[in-house]
Parts: C-alpha cells; structure tokens; sequence
C-alpha cells in the first residue's frame, strides 16, 4: 500500500493467530491515521522526501521486490508504508513472527516524493531481502529504555508532520534505537514501544517519538542517519 497524497490508513488487525504475529497485544480496534504529503507538510517535515539519509545506525540492505514496512513485527500487523525493491534500507535488528519468520527493523532510506516521507521506518520480511540478515542483532534487547511523560505519538517518519501510526504511552517502556532532528530543529527518537495495549495496539510498535515527551536524556544515542 503506497501512502498516497490525501489517504487516510485505518490501522486494523487481524486475530493473533494469523499468519506473521508473534504478540500478546491484538488490536481490533481501527485508528484513522492521516497520510496526506501536501506541499507545506513536506516543508515542515523532517526529511525531504527526494533525498536519502545515507549514513547513520543500521546497516544497507535491498529489497528484491517492492514489500511491506509494518508497525510491527508480524505481517497482520498495520502495513505503514513500502519499502521499493533495491531501494537503501538501514537494517537495525531482527525478530520472529509467531510463525518462526524473520522480520527486520529498517528505515526506508529514500522514500518517495509524493507518496512516502524518507526514512521512514517499520519491519520488513526478511525474505524480500537480498542480503543475510541473521547475524543482526536481536531487537528484543536493543536500544536503551525511556520512558515517556504524557501519552505521545509515534509517527511513521522523523517529523511531527508525517503520518501517526500508534502511541506511546506514559511510563511506558520504550526501547530508544537513534535520534535524528527534524527541519524545525526537534529532536525525535525511533523508539519500540514495547508493552502496547490488548485491542489497540500491537506490542513493539516502532516509530518516531518527539523528544520532548521522553524523560530521559537521548542526545547521547546514536544517529538514526544523515539527510
């Protein structure tokens, strides 16, 4: 599903037995997410969307078709953007869906104007890339906890302008991965929310949290990549 000027993503789930799920936390419950890429949201969003971020954390791998960015690390799980076939995607670390399938954190370096904010990050299916990923480490012990102070979004790119794609919740625990600044000089932090909620969110729903609502210091993590 390519994220089209103007659409609107309903985040819906399927039962927790469907196939790539390997969490506690189904969600049944649909969540309107804006998408619209209109010329001032792309001004205000943190990467423009016909350059790619080349260098930060992760390291390069290619799809070998066009495929699926999820929320989560299962294929019933929200699909928030594409990740195009030999496209530059940072490979971050690794999971299982309850299937025994390999999915992998990444950001979609690129993107695509119009359709898709660069950097944008989700899981992918290991299959539909070209190169060996099992030597990634393991998402489950990656990155380093903080937690937020209010109830705050998660957005699919590093800009409070690109599409929301679920919550992190106050006091939750949220695995920290990088930081990267938007074009308004704020600080986001792609983080793994990592309780979720049973009937509204997925457990390690990854997406871009803005500084200013985590606890914690973050200037010291390291760089998800530069534009």
């Amino acid at each position: 599903m390519l994220l089209a000027a103007g659409a609107v993503v309903a985040l819906t789930t399927t039962a927790a037995s469907a196939v790539g799920s390997p969490l506690t936390h189904t969600s049944t419950q649909p969540t309107a997410v804006s998408a619209a890429v209109a010329p001032t949201a792309q001004r205000e969003a943190s990467a423009p969307l016909s350059r790619a971020a080349v260098l930060g954390v992760g390291r390069a791998v290619h799809p070998v078709v066009d495929t699926g960015i999820y929320s989560g690390p299962g294929l019933s799980t929200p699909r928030i953007g594409t990740a195009w076939a030999g496209d530059n995607v940072a490979a971050i670390c690794q999971t299982q869906d309850s299937n025994g399938k390999r999915m992998v954190l990444g950001i979609e370096r690129p993107g695509r104007n119009g359709i898709q904010w660069a950097n944008t990050a989700g899981y992918l299916w290991d299959d539909d890339i070209r190169e060996y990923t099992g030597d990634l480490p393991g998402c489950a012990g990656y990155g380093r906890s903080v937690h937020p102070v209010v109830d705050t979004g998660l957005y699919s790119a590093p800009g409070l302008s690109t599409p929301r794609i679920g919550t992190a919740w106050a006091g939750d625990d949220v695995a920290g991965v990088c930081k990267i600044t938007d074009s308004n000089g704020k600080r986001m932090v792609l983080g793994i929310e990592r309780p979720g909620r049973n009937g509204i969110q997925w457990a390690n729903t990854a997406g871009y949290v803005w500084d200013g609502d985590i606890r914690e210091y973050t200037g010291d993590l390291q760089d998800c990549g530069l534009s």
